[in-house]
């Protein structure tokens, strides 16, 4: 007997763009704000550092671009529950990038704590981001 599904999802409600080059200039500066950071502090090591440098920055424009969902006049109760659930995915992947910059850094500065430097980039970050949230 043949079981039959009821309520099956088919496919994603939202689908978000690969970076574009219109997004270029945005993914630079974000990468320019966290180097700006890394440099200031000591220890920038490109060959290290630019894997996670290059995931947030890409990261937090993926992020950016689920609000347009929302605000979106066919947004339903099962949009927000999957752009809510992909934000706070994103938010992980980005916290952890954070995390495993600290923690590369850790022996190479032994001055700094990592929480420390884990708020200076959560600051550049959003300074980064801020004119791209203004209307």
């Amino acid at each position: 007997m043949k079981r039959e599904q009821k309520g099956t999802i088919r496919g994603p409600v939202f689908k978000v763009e690969k970076l574009q080059k219109k997004d270029a200039a945005e993914y630079q500066k974000l990468r320019n704000e966290i180097i700006n950071v890394l440099e200031k502090s000591g220890g920038y090591e490109p060959a290290v550092d630019n894997l996670y440098i290059d995931r947030i920055a890409s990261t937090a424009i993926y992020a950016r671009k689920l609000e347009t969902f929302l605000d979106s006049a066919q947004a339903t109760a099962r949009t927000y529950a999957q752009v809510t659930d992909t934000k706070l995915k994103l938010s992980k992947i980005i916290d952890d990038a954070m995390h495993h910059l600290a923690l590369t850094r850790r022996d190479r500065i032994s001055k700094q704590t990592e929480s420390n430097f884990v708020n200076e980039l959560k600051q550049a970050l959003q300074k980064a981001l801020e004119p791209a949230n203004q209307p």
